[in-house]
């Protein structure tokens, strides 16, 4: 299965973003053995992100983050909850 997080985390109140109960909710119904999170994110929102990243880390599956082109601040949160990180020629990731 694959999940795009291509967004930045949390919701601004007009239909972007991502936020944690939406990705929740839609990662609880995945049963597949191995998720893909493919990334792309500006990060966001601290508490979205720190809420996603557990999500990651309960669920059943194994999961491999794939920082596609950025992963910063929150979305570097969520990617290191992943089982494994592989980090696309070029892609960045930003942790503060």
């Amino acid at each position: 299965a694959t999940v795009y997080l291509y967004d930045f985390v949390g919701s601004d109140g007009w239909g972007g973003g991502v936020d944690a109960k939406q990705f929740v909710r839609e990662l609880t119904e995945i049963k597949a053995a191995t998720i893909h999170l493919r990334i792309n994110s500006p990060g966001g929102d601290v508490f979205d992100g720190r809420a996603m990243a557990t999500a990651i880390r309960q669920h059943g599956s194994r999961m491999i983050a794939h920082v596609d082109g950025l992963a910063a601040s929150a979305a570097s949160v969520i990617a290191l909850a992943a089982n494994e990180v592989e980090m696309a020629p070029g892609a960045m990731m930003m942790i503060h």
